[in-house]
């Protein structure tokens, strides 16, 4: 059972998705930039701090150089 679910969850062991960023556009229209977008992790990186700083840092510079709604 485990093995069929990697399977499927790495497209047959072709693809790994090491970390996955969502923006929320409802979340940013009312709120702003705070909470606006959802980070997941590969579970190898859940205890690394440092690269999940990187990873925010530049989701950040995103934020900030772009205009999210011509992301959309």
């Amino acid at each position: 059972m485990i093995k069929l679910l990697k399977k499927l969850m790495t497209k047959n062991l072709t693809e790994v998705p090491l970390y996955y960023v969502n923006l929320d556009y409802r979340k940013y229209k009312e709120s702003g930039l705070l909470n606006s977008c959802a980070t997941h992790y590969n579970p190898i990186f859940k205890d690394d701090e440092q690269l999940k700083m990187m990873i925010n840092k530049t989701v950040d510079y995103i934020r900030e150089n772009y205009n999210m709604e011509d992301i959309i």
